[in-house]
């Protein structure tokens, strides 16, 4: 099982960067450096998610790494197609839906895509705009553009979270917890679990990103990244316990 979920972890974790990653260089003019820096991370994130994997996750997250190295190899030359982003993003995309949408018990398709989509773009969107923020430090030429667009995007995933779980609770969630009274929050250790999953990787993100946004729109680069630092161990934490609960209720939480 730790395998499983590592590799579920993983995987997210590099598709919803390779996406991010994408549209924050669709948007905005990224430094090279920066755009080597994210695919190549991408890669050996999803190259160690297909290595821990089995069956058609293995092959999932290895699309990824191959999206990755292709985009990275396509950086390192003179000529860079403008549709590379494009097709990174969307066998990102494509294998995020993918594993969602394959489903384990009672769980709708489309439920589990979108829970798989959403957990993938907030842990993308978190890292890839902190790693940014980083970047600051290194050119203090860049504009705060790019920034301004990661903080955005982290504040959507966010909320998109929210959604989909929210969406999952009602239609069969909270019986695969095994909470059917108040009370059974605190005495059922799968709803315990996500008690701490829902204040770690939900309501935090949704409380830090207004903050992000507002210290990006007042130029403090190094507040924003601190603050998108904390996102990211949260978010972690959190979507680590949301790929446990995955695997052990059947459910996209």
């Amino acid at each position: 099982m730790i395998a499983e979920v590592t590799s579920l972890l993983a995987g997210h974790l590099a598709s919803g960067a390779l996406v991010a990653t994408a549209l924050l260089s669709l948007e905005n003019r990224l430094p090279l450096g920066f755009l080597r820096f994210c695919t190549s991370a991408t890669g050996g994130v999803a190259g160690l998610a297909a290595l821990l994997g089995s069956g058609i996750e293995r092959w999932l997250w290895s699309a990824v790494l191959v999206a990755s190295l292709l985009w990275w190899g396509v950086l390192r030359s003179e000529h860079r197609p403008r549709w590379v982003p494009f097709a990174a993003a969307g066998a990102a995309l494509a294998a995020l839906l993918s594993l969602g949408a394959r489903g384990t018990g009672d769980v709708h398709g489309w439920l589990g895509a979108f829970g798989s989509l959403t957990a993938g773009l907030l842990l993308g969107t978190a890292t890839v705009t902190m790693i940014l923020g980083h970047w600051y430090l290194v050119d203090t030429s860049l504009s705060i553009a790019p920034l301004r667009s990661g903080a955005r995007w982290f504040g959507i995933a966010a909320a998109l979270r929210w959604l989909a779980v929210g969406a999952a609770l009602p239609l069969g969630g909270w019986d695969a917890l095994g909470v059917h009274r108040f009370a059974d929050v605190v005495f059922s250790t799968t709803a315990l679990f996500f008690l701490f999953r829902g204040l770690t990787g939900l309501g935090a993100p949704l409380l830090l990103a207004p903050l992000v946004w507002q210290t990006v729109r007042i130029r403090s680069t190094q507040s924003a990244t601190g603050l998108l630092y904390v996102a990211v161990v949260l978010v972690l934490f959190g979507e680590l316990i949301s790929q446990f609960l995955w695997v052990t209720t059947g459910y996209p939480l």
